[in-house]
């Protein structure tokens, strides 16, 4: 986090380096949830912490998610090149288990077909 590292922990620099209380224009007060929305944790911080945190998880998020539309892209092309009898079927099976892992049931079924 932004203002907790180090010596600085819980300090404000725009304040002189002083504990962030109630008094800084910055300091917020709340509940956060977690992703599955059944656990909540109070909480009493900056809002340039918060501001960073979020920045952080919605970076993470898009990441997966191009990472997930880039795998699903290239298995869709693996598929449609076996189908045009391109690729052996082997080599999409191959590429699938390579971007799921190897105990995804997915695969399994795959290979039975």
């Amino acid at each position: 986090m932004l203002f907790k590292k180090g010596e600085g922990r819980g300090r404000c620099p725009f304040r002189g380096m002083k504990e962030c209380d109630e008094k800084c224009v910055l300091y917020r007060r709340g509940v956060r949830y977690t992703e599955d929305g059944k656990n909540s944790t109070p909480f009493e911080e900056c809002a340039l912490n918060i501001m960073t945190d979020n920045m952080e998880m919605m970076h993470n998020r898009i990441f997966m998610l191009q990472s997930e539309v880039g795998e699903t892209k290239n298995a869709t092309v693996f598929d449609i090149l076996v189908r045009l009898g391109e690729v052996p079927p082997e080599e999409l099976t191959r590429q699938v288990r390579k971007m799921v892992g190897k105990s995804c049931d997915d695969v399994k079924q795959l290979e039975e077909k």
